[in-house]
């Protein structure tokens, strides 16, 4: 089987655009007892949550990985290349390995019906263990209580700020999305994010009831700003028998105090230095989450694909980019809450060009601008056929101070292929190496 053979074969499972998808372990699980259970053969951390795990996730497998720990990191999802899910010590996944893989499950995962998820989710842990992984940092899909990722009994688990996003799947209130996010705490110690009162108080009770220990921040958790500024962020954080002062952590944005918190936390209770953990915080890359291009004019990179992170782009905007009114780059799917995304980020531009990815769940760009007109009238707006035209167009006014895509990580990879001209998104220089 060939590369290309293998992306088509994952790529066309059930659920390989979220249609159809099938919450559940039954089938991961068979997967995996299947390839000899792999992941009993390292140490997992599970990462859930709404926004922010990707961040997390990133900057504690930098923080294990300067340990001298060899690290896998399971992420969802990718910007270019699917391999860019599956990665040991930051290199992904050679196509070698890749099809070898998918070419190994086929016959299961056929015979199961499996989604593309769960069959990714295997074929990392199976990796993982041939390539002797000895800790595996796995991002939860959606949900947590029925995802791919919750197996085995992890030493550390992670929950991230939970928001309204996946309603349709996961409940249309916070304490019933908790509910689900907070499932994964079952062994170990659990690690969660400053949360809203419900949400908090799903948490607490969820950990109570599986006897694991808690850490919260606000309550056990603490992170300050010393400064801030697009060459980084400098922190003072502290926790139970941990205190790191004037940590540099490389990735921006208003939210990441509290995502590096998380991190720095889940790499101590992983028994990781302070050297290696400042390491980890200074070096961390995680393209697409308010990633500045420098100018002239700055790009901004970021996702943005629900309410809250819109919200968090948007006050993110403010504070790197006091007083400048920019171009704004929107496309978005349409299973998404438009109005929530679009309001946050409407007042902060002089111009808006909306486009469409080619994924099929995109929303025709012409729809989200009659809506973004409705919501903003006198809006100054622009179509474009594709983000490669859209941001030719932004950069073609000489006017605007800044360019910021946003609305949907589908839009991103090629956005950031056309500034940068870089078709390795995860190459050494990124890795911070």
């Amino acid at each position: 089987m060939t590369y290309r053979e293998a992306v088509a074969r994952v790529t066309g499972l059930r659920g390989g655009e979220m249609a159809g998808m099938r919450p559940g372990l039954e089938r991961i699980e068979t997967l995996l007892e299947s390839a000899g259970h792999p992941e009993r053969a390292m140490t997992l951390v599970q990462v859930a949550g709404t926004n922010g795990k990707g961040s997390i996730c990133a900057m504690l497998a930098a923080s294990v990985q300067a340990a001298g720990r060899r690290v896998g990191l399971y992420t969802s999802p990718h910007l270019l290349d699917i391999r860019e899910r599956i990665r040991v010590d930051g290199r992904p996944i050679s196509e070698a390995d890749f099809a070898d893989g998918v070419e190994a499950l086929g016959t299961l995962v056929a015979r199961l019906d499996a989604t593309m998820f769960e069959a990714l989710t295997a074929l990392a842990l199976d990796h993982f263990a041939r390539e002797s992984v000895e800790v595996a940092v796995l991002e939860v899909g959606m949900g947590g209580r029925l995802d791919s990722t919750t197996v085995g009994r992890p030493a550390v688990e992670v929950v991230s700020r939970i928001d309204l996003d996946h309603q349709a799947y996961l409940g249309d209130t916070i304490e019933k999305i908790a509910s689900e996010k907070a499932a994964i705490i079952r062994s170990g110690i659990a690690v969660s994010a400053r949360q809203e009162p419900g949400a908090e108080s799903v948490i607490v009770r969820r950990a109570a009831e599986a006897g694991v220990p808690l850490l919260l921040e606000g309550r056990d958790l603490h992170a300050r700003v010393r400064r801030s500024g697009l060459d980084g962020l400098w922190l003072d954080l502290d926790g139970p028998g941990f205190t790191l002062d004037q940590v540099r952590v490389a990735l921006l944005g208003v939210f990441q105090p509290g995502n590096a918190l998380l991190a720095a936390t889940a790499a101590h209770l992983l028994g990781v230095s302070e050297g290696a953990i400042r390491a980890g915080l200074g070096g961390a890359h995680w393209p697409g989450r308010f990633q500045v291009l420098p100018g002239p004019p700055p790009i901004v990179l970021d996702g943005a694909h629900n309410p809250a992170g819109a919200r968090a782009l948007a006050a993110s905007l403010e504070a790197y980019f006091p007083g400048q009114r920019g171009t704004l780059i929107i496309g978005m799917f349409s299973d998404k809450d438009q109005p929530g995304i679009l309001l946050p980020l409407l007042p902060l531009a002089r111009r808006v060009i909306f486009t469409a990815s080619e994924h099929p769940r995109a929303a025709p760009a012409a729809s989200v601008k009659a809506l973004a007109e409705k919501l903003w009238p006198g809006l100054k707006a622009d179509l474009a056929p594709s983000p490669a035209e859209a941001l030719r167009m932004a950069l073609s006014d000489p006017r605007t101070p800044m360019v910021c895509v946003a609305g949907s990580l589908s839009i991103l990879g090629p956005t950031l292929v056309q500034a940068t001209e870089k078709t390795d998104i995860f190459s050494e220089d990124d890795l911070g190496r």
